[in-house]
This record gives C-alpha cells, structure tokens and sequence, in this order.
C-alpha cells in the first residue's frame, strides 16, 4: 500500500534583483551553489536568514518560505 504523506519543510531561498523591481530566485537563474537550503523550523531557517542577510545587499537576499513535498511511502 502506497502513502501520499504531505511534509512541510522551511527553505532558505536566495533572490538576485535582475532589474528595478524584479527579484528572481538562484534556481530561476540557474546560479550554481545557490540553490535553496531546508530546514525543519522556522526558528532555524530564520536564524539563517539573518545570518546570511547580515551584510546588506541591494542585489541579494535571503528570504524563508513554507515548502510542501509530497513523499511516497
């Protein structure tokens, strides 16, 4: 018997503003090494974020998303 178990995990995403308003994610952009990183809470994903925002940017930012999966058991 085959189960459909819904997960939710936190994912660091990084966006690259390509132009004045317009913010697109490492993996639209196909940017190696930049693709996103999960986590379990989002205490820890938050805790990365700032991490990883600490030095400002313009052009670049890290930003938590819920991200479903679906596993199949």
């Amino acid at each position: 018997m085959l189960l459909n178990i819904a997960m939710i995990k936190w994912a660091l995403v990084v966006y690259f503003l390509v132009a004045p308003g317009v913010w697109m994610t490492a993996e639209e952009l196909s940017y190696d090494g930049w693709h996103r990183m999960y986590f379990d809470t989002q205490e820890i994903c938050e805790q990365y974020e700032d991490r990883f925002n600490e030095t400002p940017s313009v052009r670049i930012k890290g930003v938590c998303e819920m991200h479903h999966s679906d596993i199949v058991k």
